[in-house]
């Protein structure tokens, strides 16, 4: 790989984008009737024929891809289904417990397409299986519990998430109407896709609204319809990668503030244990409390965070930011002295 992370072993991690780009092809070529050539390929993902090269010389070790000769020099490529059927393939213990702990896991992406993707794998694999394995693999599920709260019934969007994965890998501009029910209103955007983030239960797409070159956060259960386009667009020159890194949960916003909370020494093993930003810093003072320090601009995020744990937490810095807690703590006991009363 030209470029990505690198191992521990020297070799190179795929970046996102090659990933996305790698899962684009197989895409193309698992729903053609006709193989494809480097060339449309290329065409249809709007890159290079060197970069699809070296993606097909990637995917050729990890999957069933078949070359075919077109003419003399040309070649074209197709996915052969048979080589790879369920019954050549088999499971150990361990792999069929690693997919029913991913089903349990992703109980709140229910009525997503990805979803029915890995109950359909399920239902194969139980196919191939003898009544007395099927019992055990029962067992097994047993294991690991579905627990979705406060999550999202993705059934009416599936259609519509399923669009988005493919707009996202082939870089096509869409037309959608968001319903934002804090405003109670509904609006229509042109919106490049960038990227699907599954968030505390909840699916959002990230996107660069009109002609802005930033990111703009959609909360995908609101999109009410969507429309992509057949022409492809440039890639924008954001770094998606790092606005996730930045944000404390999604969201993100210009002003960035050096933001520090002071924990109870009583319950400053709950923050240690956690990793709550990839960039935080955590230290013990003498007296047992823990300084909590990130640098962040989501204030809507880590102030409800910070108030969630009560008297065991204080929100020193920034002050503007202490204010506003100050506040929400105000308006909020007068509801409680109102009742009181």
């Amino acid at each position: 790989m030209s470029s990505g992370d690198v191992t521990s072993g020297g070799a190179r991690r795929p970046d996102s984008q090659q990933l996305i780009r790698q899962w684009a092809v197989l895409r193309l070529l698992a729903d053609a009737t006709e193989p494809y050539t480097v060339k449309a390929l290329a065409d249809q993902l709007g890159v290079s024929k060197a970069t699809i090269e070296r993606d097909i010389a990637t995917l050729e070790h990890d999957f069933a891809l078949v070359e075919e000769a077109v003419g003399k020099q040309k070649k074209a490529y197709r996915i052969n289904h048979s080589i790879r059927a369920l019954e050549s393939i088999t499971f150990g213990t361990a792999e069929l417990l690693a997919l029913y702990t991913a089903l349990a896991g992703l109980a709140a992406m229910a009525g997503t397409p990805m979803h029915e993707d890995l109950n359909e794998v399920m239902m194969k694999v139980r196919g191939f299986l003898s009544p007395h394995h099927n019992g055990g693999l029962q067992a097994m599920s047993r294991v690991f519990a579905p627990h979705a709260r406060g999550h999202v019934n993705y059934e009416p969007q599936s259609d519509i998430i399923d669009q988005l994965t493919d707009a996202i890998s082939r870089q096509l501009p869409c037309k959608l109407t968001y319903h934002a029910a804090w405003k109670g209103t509904t609006k229509q955007h042109t919106a490049r896709p960038l990227r699907l983030v599954w968030h505390r239960s909840a699916l959002y797409l990230l996107a660069c609204l009109g002609e802005h070159t930033r990111i703009t956060v959609l909360a995908v259960h609101r999109i009410r319809e969507l429309e992509k386009s057949a022409t492809k667009f440039p890639t924008p020159k954001v770094d998606v990668d790092a606005h996730i890194a930045k944000a404390f949960g999604i969201f993100v916003s210009d002003k960035e503030e050096d933001v520090e909370v002071l924990f109870n020494a009583e319950f400053a093993w709950r923050i240690e244990e956690r990793t709550h930003h990839p960039d935080e810093q955590k230290q013990r003072l003498p007296d047992g409390t823990l300084r909590y320090r990130i640098r962040s601009s989501a204030q809507w995020e880590v102030i409800p965070w910070v108030q969630s744990f009560g008297p065991l937490a204080e929100l020193v810095a920034p002050k503007s930011w202490r204010e506003c807690l100050r506040s929400n703590l105000t308006a909020t006991m007068e509801h409680y002295d109102r009742s009181a009363g």
